[in-house]
């Protein structure tokens, strides 16, 4: 899968493990689970891939579905 990062600091943090701003820093077992997500979903092929990992939070949408 092919992952686009939003945010700057999101992209510094998954290649560097650290962004360039004070304000972005975390500890290092929150980057570390971050890194280990995002090469999850690099893995993947297609979006049923990732139903089985559960800290993804994936649910059946219930309710009328419109386009």
């Amino acid at each position: 899968m092919k992952i686009k990062f939003e945010k700057e600091y999101l992209e510094q943090l998954y290649t560097n493990g650290k962004a360039k701003k004070k304000k972005y820093s975390f500890q290092q077992i929150v980057i570390k689970q971050y890194i280990k997500t995002i090469d999850k979903l690099k893995v993947a092929e297609q979006i049923e891939d990732l139903y089985p990992i559960k800290s993804l939070n994936y649910e059946k949408l219930s309710g009328k579905k419109t386009i």
